[in-house]
């Protein structure tokens, strides 16, 4: 015998799994079909997308940072100094540390609104079409 509702909590589970590789673009084709047809049926998947969309249009709205200049030579800098903990300028540290935080928080949040967008997309384009086709009936 089979649990109606076990199988509905694995399928949530691939589908908030695929919402994520999405938002990383490492989405299959067969997990975005499958995506996109839970989504209709399962109400609490498509709040999750919708939040993860939220997520990432902030992020896509938040100011783009570039590394600092000598950035390269702090990072080689650092990787010379081993596990000693040892930097070439100290007091650089902190400032690029956060930078580079940022800078790869704003590149995730590009990528995942970039592909959240191009869902959000082919959704939308695939309604107008059920729709045309049902007004022309």
């Amino acid at each position: 015998m089979r649990d109606g509702r076990g199988e509905k909590d694995r399928k949530c589970v691939r589908a908030q799994n695929a919402i994520e590789e999405l938002g990383d673009g490492h989405t299959s084709r067969i997990r975005w079909m499958f995506l996109r047809r839970h989504v209709k049926d399962c109400g609490e998947c498509g709040a999750f997308l919708e939040r993860m969309s939220a997520v990432v249009e902030a992020l896509s709205e938040m100011r783009r940072l570039s590394a600092p200049s000598d950035f390269a030579s702090l990072v080689m800098a650092r990787l010379a100094g081993g596990s000693t903990g040892a930097t070439a300028e100290p007091a650089e540290e902190p400032r690029v540390r956060h930078t580079l935080l940022w800078v790869a928080a704003a590149s995730l949040g590009v990528a995942i609104g970039l592909a959240l967008a191009i869902q959000r997309w082919i959704i939308g384009k695939e309604g107008k079409e059920k729709f045309a086709a049902a007004s022309s009936v």
